[in-house]
């Protein structure tokens, strides 16, 4: 990071849209709701979805088909989960994506990573749950289209998503101030409360999120997600981007309080750390933060190599 911060995040085809042709199904859509859209199939087994092609959906809607045991944490927008899912594009009855063949497997993400058809339809949803959703083309690929899945600009999409496991999220003690989440679940805040500690004089780490990943060593590259702010709640000098942002662990590409404190932690966590001038920038003014400033990040960890 030349001693300076960004973030972003890689996530499957359920993401990025792409300017796609226009060619394909030349029906008009029937507009539709979810009581079109059969869902049979066990649920230890690939879903089998049954609609009559080309249809829409005006309004992005969902519904739990085959309710879990209801335990754990509910999804949300700041979640990581793991789930098998089809996507489906609704013109045409193609299925562009799927975890149930190939290698593929299940997918481990931060669920406002994903298009928001995707995210805001697994809200509220617990492990052990099949989820459909039907996303209006505004809430997944947009006027775009996404020429790698093969769906038109326009189109609905219909996924079917088994929730297989729901990270628990740990609450920041009183002493750290505590993050604050925008309406797609990006950090936007740090806020201090009554108990925030003033002037920290050594490095917290605070693990929010548990990943299931590798842990990280001293001499990997780590590719990051980021969010920075002067503690506790002051100016913001990097806001939530969603650019990938990569460097070396140990090598003097980040501040000491990141080659210190991310050390240890695994793949796909989520981080608070809190750090003292000693370990950020010191005495000198840095890209307009004030020299000796305390620095507050919320860091998740996207990959290692």
């Amino acid at each position: 990071m030349r001693r300076r911060l960004v973030a972003g995040v890689c996530v499957p085809l359920l993401l990025a849209a792409v300017a796609c042709s226009s060619s394909g199904n030349s029906d008009p859509a029937k507009v539709v709701t979810l009581e079109a859209i059969h869902v049979t199939g066990p649920p230890d087994a690939a879903p089998k979805v049954n609609f009559t092609a080309p249809v829409a959906f005006n309004k992005t809607t969902s519904e739990v088909v085959e309710k879990g045991p209801g335990t754990g944490p509910a999804v949300e927008l700041t979640s990581l989960v793991t789930v098998k899912y089809v996507a489906i594009n609704a013109s045409d009855q193609n299925i562009f994506g799927t975890s149930w063949k190939g290698k593929t497997g299940p997918s481990t993400f931060y669920v406002n990573s994903v298009v928001p058809g995707f995210s805001q339809g697994l809200v509220g949803a617990h492990a052990g749950d099949r989820v459909l959703i039907g996303s209006q083309s505004k809430d997944a690929f947009d006027g775009t289209g996404n020429l790698e899945a093969s769906v038109r600009p326009g189109d609905s999409v219909i996924f079917v998503v088994d929730v297989l496991k729901v990270f628990p999220e740990e609450t920041l003690p009183p002493t750290v101030p505590t993050l604050t989440y925008d309406k797609s679940g990006n950090p936007s805040k740090f806020t201090a409360g009554p108990d925030v500690t003033k002037n920290p004089t050594d490095l917290g780490v605070y693990p929010v999120v548990v990943g299931p990943g590798p842990k990280v060593k001293s001499g990997d590259t780590i590719s990051v997600q980021y969010f920075g702010q002067i503690y506790p709640d002051g100016d913001v000098f990097n806001p939530w981007t969603g650019e990938a942002f990569t460097a070396q662990l140990g090598a003097g590409q980040v501040i000491k309080g990141w080659d210190e404190g991310l050390v240890g932690q695994r793949v796909g966590s989520r981080v608070v750390l809190v750090i003292p001038p000693e370990l950020g920038y010191g005495k000198k003014e840095q890209n307009g933060i004030p020299a000796n400033s305390t620095l507050i990040f919320t860091v998740q960890i996207v990959s290692v190599s």
